[in-house]
This record gives C-alpha cells, structure tokens and sequence, in this order.
C-alpha cells in the first residue's frame, strides 16, 4: 500500500478506519500497542464500568442486602451496623475523629457486619431519592444525556424490591414499577454500544484491560505501553480501582 493510500484510510472517519489500516498493513498488533486512548474511549470505559458494577451488585440488592459503605448518590453510604444511610462512609477520618454509625469517635475499628437490611426508614430514605431522580430524568434538558442513564434509579428499584415486606412503599416505587423495564433496556441497548465499539476497536480493549489490571483510571492520551501520547490531555477517566 503507498503512502496516500494508507493516510487515506487513516483521515477523521471513526474505528472503521483505524482498523481497516491496521489489519491491511498486516500491523493490527502494533497498532494496539501504539494506542493512545482518546475522550470516546474515555466516555465507553465509564460507561462499560458502570455496567459491570450494576450486574456485580444485583443479585445482593435484589435479595434486599447492602453491604457497608455501599454509596447511593443522592442518598448517602451504608452503615450497616446499624442498617442505615448517612452522609460520610463508615470509618471517614476528619480531625483525627472517626466517623462510626453516625457518631465521632476517638478510636478506628472494623464493622462487625458485612452487610445487612436496610430499616423502614433508610428505606423510605431510598425512596424519596427514587422519586426525585425519576422527576429530574423526566425534566427535557435531562432526557438525552449521555452515560448510563437510569442506572441509580434502577439500583434503588432492586433495593427497595427486595424489601418490600419491612416498609410501605408508596409512589416512587410504584411509578419505577411501571418504568423499570425501559431502564433495563437502556442498560442492555449500553452494553451491546460498548461490545460493539471495543469489537471494532481493539486498542480501546487494551487500555481497558490494563486500566483494570492496574485499578488505575483511564485517561485520554494514555498509551497502552504506559505514560501519555501525544495526545497527552490528562481530564477525564474513570478509576477501576473503586
């Protein structure tokens, strides 16, 4: 192939492009360890990772568990100790001061509880932020952003399914009831964007490999080989460490 007709392939056009030149210059694994990450490969990995922590966490809140220190924007972190949701995690440090079920406290230690059932009040907690967030979602500057969607709100659906025998639920719950498949869908029709895009896009599944390996945050201009490109802008990323 000449020269024309290899930058040819490579001009603004999308993965397709990239690709096609790699595999044609029979070079595909080198193109992958030359990546660079750019801000789309940024935007899928947040995505793909919201998606993996939704099916990792699941099964537990369907079962009505939460585990401690489990944070819900809009709601706060568990302290399952005392089955409840508040503004710091369980074990945050300010001043030298432990922050434990609520209370400041002198001395650090451990939860005795892994996770546990929320009360009937965290749990009207959850649901007041179920409502709330399905109000702002319906709000018409709010409807086509982009990211995961209603995933918040379908983690606090599965939440307050899985207890609703320990409260009494009430509108929130009732109307996620009638909108919770199309959030479902929204996750499903993400999941399949994201295989496709890392299907046609073989250095965007090698950043996020090593991001994963490494717990570290994938960023636009960093390389596969490790460090930046030079496409060396360093805003954005989410962290697979946390």
């Amino acid at each position: 192939m000449n020269e024309r007709g290899f930058s040819t392939l490579l001009r603004p056009g999308g993965i397709l492009r990239w690709s096609t030149a790699c595999i044609l210059a029979g070079t595909l694994s080198s193109c992958e360890r030359s990546y660079v990450a750019t801000e789309k490969d940024v935007e899928m990995a947040d995505i793909q990772a919201r998606i993996e922590k939704l099916d990792g966490i699941k099964s537990s809140l369907t079962s009505g568990e939460v585990t401690n220190n489990f944070h819900i924007p809009g709601v706060g972190y568990y302290h399952a100790e005392i089955g409840r949701f508040l503004e710091h995690p369980y074990g945050f440090v300010k001043d030298g001061l432990h922050y434990i079920n609520g209370e400041w406290e002198y001395f650090a230690r451990e939860s005795t509880v892994a996770a546990s059932h929320p009360t009937a009040k965290a749990l009207r907690q959850v649901e007041m932020a179920l409502e709330e967030e399905q109000k702002n979602t319906a709000l018409p500057q709010n409807q086509h952003q982009g990211g995961l969607g209603m995933g918040n709100a379908l983690m606090m659906y599965w939440l307050l399914s899985g207890n609703r025998g320990a409260y009494t639920s009430g509108s929130g719950f009732q109307q996620a009831r009638q909108n919770v498949s199309g959030w479902q869908q929204d996750v499903e029709k993400k999941r399949e964007e994201t295989r496709t895009y890392a299907a046609m896009n073989p250095g965007y599944g090698r950043v996020v490999e090593k991001a994963k390996a490494g717990g570290t945050t994938v960023k636009v201009g960093q390389s596969v080989r490790g460090g930046f490109g030079s496409s060396s802008s360093r805003s954005g990323g989410f962290s697979y460490g946390g």
